[in-house]
């Protein structure tokens, strides 16, 4: 059909303008048999709605305020949204380069969890599961090749899978992270001597930007040790404690417990980090190395998680499957090099081949109602209405 002047599909008669439909559409009639036409361009309309539901899914405007904005109702608006759910998000990851440091964390939306590694610039990767395991973090390695570093807040799954799936990476631990967990060891206040130092190294880590700086804090490790050593050491034993007294981590199998354990802990924690190198990473870099590296998951935490859980917030009350799929598009949006996403929908047909599988995968899920050799279903929809079914129950039974 010519776009300018269509012809006829009824006799295929030349066709002029005959005004406008209650849309402004331009209308065409047929001046042979009098059929009359609106010219409508299926792919411009629907690349024209499918900006709109990005514009909406990436932004904090509802879906009722930009139906009203459009002067159409908000069950128009879910229609013409309806099929682009379907449409497939591309993972834009480059399986060949080797990135000086990537950030790596996980941050839950309900029953679901999300890792996302990223650059200080862009997204990198990400993957969907139920909680933040080594699994799920191999899964999501397997997607890139192993950084020169790697910075984590400390959680232990993504640390065994860093051992097993990048061996080659050096660690950088969260500083602000070992702060925090200081800080919940030996609280924010801390009453004694031993606490209250404890709390002093971790705000010190924070400004430690040189190697000098790092050397001196590591010396101020070193002399607490030598001051609370012998307190950390201290023990309790369950024979000298009243039961009532003995904390509930004690109270099964244990004959002793260390006094102070929290700030042992605390103690542990920052002397393990020294001793492994994985606290002044940021200072002293891998050979290879070009770009500054950073001692903290910023730029993860506030770029890129904080974002996304407002986004969420925004759309509060999608489908998980709806909101996964929000999160999905923010996040490809935001890798370094992303294509047009309206030229991947036109690829799938905007939704339409998405759309088609999800139903043809219904259809094979569908009861198995009957054989050709009279056997019974073998599963169905409910029990067959006969006096006397395929289970042999008779129908009185049904409504007793």
């Amino acid at each position: 059909m010519n776009r300018t002047r269509p012809t006829c599909p009824v006799c295929t008669g030349p066709m002029r303008r005959n005004g406008r439909t209650s849309k402004s559409s331009p209308r065409w009639r047929c001046t042979t048999c009098g059929a009359s036409i609106t010219n409508t361009r299926p792919d411009d309309q629907h690349a024209h709605r499918f900006g709109l539901f990005i514009t909406w899914i990436l932004n904090s405007q509802s879906r009722t305020s930009l139906a009203h904005q459009l002067g159409i109702s908000r069950r128009t608006l879910t229609n013409w949204f309806h099929d682009y759910w379907f449409i497939q998000v591309p993972r834009n990851t480059d399986t060949r380069r080797v990135h000086d440091q990537l950030f790596i964390d996980g941050t839950y939306f309900n029953t679901t969890c999300l890792l996302v590694v990223c650059t200080a610039e862009h997204v990198v990767a990400w993957h969907w599961c139920t909680r933040e395991d080594s699994d799920s973090y191999t899964r999501l390695f397997d997607q890139i090749p192993a950084p020169l570093i790697v910075t984590t807040d400390g959680q232990q799954g993504a640390l065994k899978a860093i051992r097993d799936t990048w061996p080659q990476a050096t660690i950088q631990r969260c500083i602000v992270h070992v702060k925090r967990n200081i800080q919940t060891h030996v609280t924010l206040r801390p009453q004694l001597p031993a606490g209250k130092a404890l709390r002093q190294l971790s705000l010190k880590l924070l400004r430690v930007t040189t190697p000098e700086q790092a050397a001196t804090w590591l010396v101020l490790l070193q002399q607490f040790h030598g001051v609370y050593g012998p307190w950390l050491n201290e023990k309790t034993y369950k024979a000298d404690v009243p039961a009532d007294q003995v904390p509930a981590f004690a109270r099964t199998n244990k004959a002793w417990w260390f006094t102070h354990h929290r700030h042992r802990r605390a103690y542990k924690l920052l002397e393990k980090l020294a001793t492994s190198g994985h606290l002044f990473t940021f200072l002293t870099p891998p050979e290879g190395v070009t770009t500054p590296v950073k001692a903290t998951t910023n730029c993860l935490e506030g770029g890129v998680n904080a974002q996304i859980k407002a986004l969420a917030r925004h759309h509060r009350g999608m489908f998980d499957e709806h909101q996964r799929i929000a999160v999905d598009w923010w996040l490809y949006t935001h890798t370094q090099l992303p294509d047009d996403p309206i030229s991947i929908a036109r690829q799938q047909q905007w939704g339409k081949v998405g759309l088609a599988k999800v139903t043809d995968l219904i259809n094979q899920q569908q009861p198995d109602v009957g054989r050709e050799d009279g056997r019974p279903a073998t599963y169905d929809t409910g029990i067959d209405a006969t006096p006397t079914n395929s289970m042999g129950i008779r129908r009185g039974w049904l409504g007793r």
